[in-house]
């Protein structure tokens, strides 16, 4: 609109725009005040250390935990939506051990027959998966990572290799 002339809104909103450009008292007070974005982090942190001491005291989700101990660090991480990958790193459903619990596997003995399936046998012992586990080894150590890394280390530092890893389980084989 042209010069808002004629816009009573317009016209009251110019007026104390000029009015405040000429009083050094109002523009002090506009340079005072906080910024929205100051604000909004604020609120934001505030919020993560809430989240986080609740996440810290929960009575469940310990294999989750287990894989993300820090809340902010994984919301910095992308991490693949796979059912296979989300069974892993929550310690539900594909293994047998935790089916079983529910009675929908007669067993929660691994194929291997070593140990119940659970997230840490499959990603740590379980022979029949030795050749995936040797390629995801190797990944870690040539990055210059050790073996065993800790969960949290598999989803942070060694995601790519932890995620090729998990794609290559057949669970209906396992």
């Amino acid at each position: 609109m042209k010069a808002h002339t004629g816009i009573e809104g317009n016209e009251v909103a110019d007026k104390l725009v000029k009015e405040a450009a000429q009083d050094d008292e109002n523009m002090n007070m506009v340079f005072d005040r906080i910024l929205f974005t100051s604000v909004a982090s604020e609120i934001s942190r505030k919020g993560l250390e809430q989240w986080q001491l609740q996440w810290n005291n929960a009575a469940k989700g310990a294999v989750s935990r287990s894989f993300f101990p820090n809340l902010e660090q994984r919301l910095k991480t992308k991490i693949p939506i796979t059912p296979e990958f989300t069974a892993l790193v929550t310690g539900h459903g594909k293994t047998r051990a935790y089916l079983h619990k529910f009675q929908l596997a007669d067993d929660p003995m691994c194929s291997c027959k070593e140990a119940q399936q659970t997230t840490d046998h499959i990603i740590f012992e379980c022979n029949i998966l030795e050749a995936q586990r040797s390629s995801m080894i190797k990944t870690i150590v040539c990055s210059g990572g050790s073996w065993p890394p800790s969960k949290e280390e598999l989803t942070n530092k060694y995601i790519q290799a932890f995620a090729t890893f998990i794609k290559s389980i057949d669970f209906q084989t396992l």
